[in-house]
């Protein structure tokens, strides 16, 4: 089962991912992360990858998070995913716990969500 949120939040990306980095559960779900910015402009994305056991699922789920101003305002995209079980794909809401974590981080400065499936 795969969940996607997708917000807008008043921090420029590298001040979300200096967010995201000081908080010690999720950074220690991190398997990689990257950055990419655009010389002579102000223009940068981030890349995050995560990864969690659950015991319920017994599984481990993955949370890829991209960071970016490249139209002008920062957006935050969190896609949850290889989190459900057995021939029904139950997840049993570790794919939305796993974005709730970002976005209880983010919330102070979350000004609007732009879409969620």
């Amino acid at each position: 089962m795969m969940k996607y949120v997708e917000f807008k939040v008043s921090l420029e990306p590298y001040q979300a991912f200096n967010k995201l980095m000081s908080d010690i559960e999720l950074k220690s779900c991190l398997v990689f992360n990257d950055r990419k910015s655009i010389k002579f402009s102000n223009e940068e994305m981030f890349i995050l990858v995560y990864e969690k056991y659950y015991l319920r699922i017994n599984s481990t789920a993955s949370l890829t998070v991209t960071l970016d101003n490249l139209n002008g305002e920062t957006i935050v995209k969190c896609i949850s995913t290889g989190n459900s079980e057995g021939l029904l794909n139950i997840s049993w809401g570790a794919d939305k716990q796993f974005i709730k974590i970002v976005e209880k981080i983010l919330e102070p400065n979350l000004e609007e969500v732009i879409k969620e499936t």
